[in-house]
């Protein structure tokens, strides 16, 4: 199975509409606009997408995971990176065989995740990927018309 893992903030301010989205609406808009277009990549890819935020703001104890339409969303608990929950859950996939592919800009999570075994990819070759993903989705819509 291919696990792909999005630092999701890191994502965020990378890309320029999902920045431009958090400027003139709200972070949780970008998040909703993030998560659903990694849906699509996910379905088209394939892979499992996990994408992990920091709770900046957030009182929770513990961290909070749900699936929204068809990617995990993790949210760590106060006080714990996003980081920190990217490698425990590399960590842990590859512990089982899955392929890994971590999305982040971050030059350090990209070493401690390459010395894991698992791949790498800048967010904006994710950004690549999702728009390749939206075009192919788009071609199979139009084909069932």
């Amino acid at each position: 199975m291919e696990r792909v893992i999005v630092d999701g903030y890191n994502v965020i301010h990378a890309w320029p509409q999902l920045k431009r989205l958090m400027g003139e609406a709200t972070l949780e808009a970008a998040r909703d606009k993030l998560i659903e277009r990694l849906s699509v990549f996910g379905m088209v890819a394939g892979a499992d997408v996990t994408v992990v935020f920091d709770a900046h703001h957030s009182a929770a104890r513990s961290n909070s995971e749900e699936l929204v339409e068809g990617v995990r969303v993790l949210f760590t608990r106060k006080g714990h990176s996003a980081d920190h929950a990217i490698e425990r859950i590399a960590y842990g996939a590859s512990q089982v065989g899955d392929v890994i592919t971590v999305a982040t800009s971050d030059r350090f999570q990209r070493d401690l995740v390459r010395g894991m075994g698992g791949a790498v990819i800048s967010a904006p070759e994710l950004e690549r990927r999702v728009v390749d993903a939206e075009a192919e989705m788009d071609r199979r819509v139009k084909r069932y018309q």
